[in-house]
C-alpha cells in the first residue's frame, strides 16, 4: 500500500476523529428524542437487561464509568419507571438494579448503544492493537490540554 503524505495523513485523522464525535451526537440525539432517555440511559438498561439484578458496582464496570455517574444514571431510569433497586438480601450493602416491566419493553425495542460498540470493538483487539490506540488517544487528549477536564458521557449532561 502506499504510504499517504504526512498532510493528508493530518487530515484523514482529523476527518475520522470528526466522524466518531458526529456518529456519537446524532445517535445520542436519536436516542433521546425516539426513546426519551440519555445514550448512557440506554448502555445502561441495556447491560441490566442483559444481567438481572446486576449490583451497581458490577454496572459502573462494566460500563467504564465512575459508580458516583452510574448511579446518577440509574437515579433517572428509576425516576422513569424503567428500573427498580433491590438491596440484597445476604449482603444489604450491596444494591441490585433489575428492569420493571417498562424497562424490558424498552431494552427489547431500542437500538444497541454506540458506546457499548466501541467498548466491545475494543475488547476485540490484540493486545498490541489496544495498546497503539491507547497511547494514541492518551497522546491526542494530552495534545488538547484535555487530560484534566472531568468528564461524564459523550454529549450528555449526566
Amino acid at each position: 500500500m502506499a504510504s499517504m503524505s504526512r498532510d493528508a495523513q493530518i487530515s484523514e485523522t482529523m476527518q475520522s476523529l470528526r466522524r466518531i464525535f458526529k456518529a456519537i451526537e446524532d445517535y445520542s440525539q436519536e436516542v433521546s428524542s425516539s426513546f426519551g432517555i440519555t445514550g448512557p440511559q440506554l448502555w445502561a438498561l441495556k447491560i441490566v437487561s442483559q444481567h438481572a439484578g446486576l449490583p451497581l458496582g458490577d454496572l459502573s464496570r462494566k460500563m467504564y464509568l465512575h459508580p458516583s455517574t452510574v448511579t446518577g444514571v440509574v437515579d433517572r431510569l428509576e425516576d422513569k419507571g424503567y428500573v427498580a433497586r433491590d438491596r440484597d438480601s445476604v449482603d444489604r450493602r450491596v444494591v441490585r438494579v433489575k428492569l420493571t416491566p417498562a424497562g424490558q419493553d424498552l431494552a427489547a425495542k431500542a437500538p444497541n448503544p454506540i458506546q457499548g460498540k466501541m467498548i466491545y470493538g475494543l475488547m476485540k483487539l490484540s493486545e498490541n492493537e489496544l495498546n497503539i490506540i491507547y497511547e494514541s488517544v492518551k497522546r491526542l487528549a494530552e495534545m488538547a490540554e484535555a487530560e484534566n477536564v472531568k468528564v461524564t458521557f459523550f454529549f450528555d449532561q449526566e
